[in-house]
């Protein structure tokens, strides 16, 4: 049995851009729809009876409508919708 070689390729060259985070509003709707994923996830845990990762995901999901609520400019993102989860 031999040692596996690892060929390592030569970079064409190119340095790669530093990509910019995307615009507040954006931002904004990626962490919303984030925020629609988490949502799912905490039905689905409920429906499992798994408090760990039901408060895992509830303690992710007050992150991401704190993080929404400061990228939002001129206000919260989540106003009028229920966003509290059951104890």
């Amino acid at each position: 049995m031999g040692v596996p070689e690892i060929v390592v390729e030569p970079a064409n060259g190119r340095r790669r851009r530093n990509r910019q985070s995307p615009a507040g509003t954006k931002r904004a709707a990626a962490l919303f729809r984030m925020w629609h994923g988490v949502r799912d996830m905490v039905d689905e845990a409920e429906r499992l009876g798994d408090g760990e990762l039901l408060h895992f995901l509830a303690v992710a999901q007050m992150l991401i409508e704190e993080r929404t609520a400061a990228v939002t400019p001129g206000g919260e993102a989540f106003v009028g919708i229920e966003a509290s989860l059951p104890n």
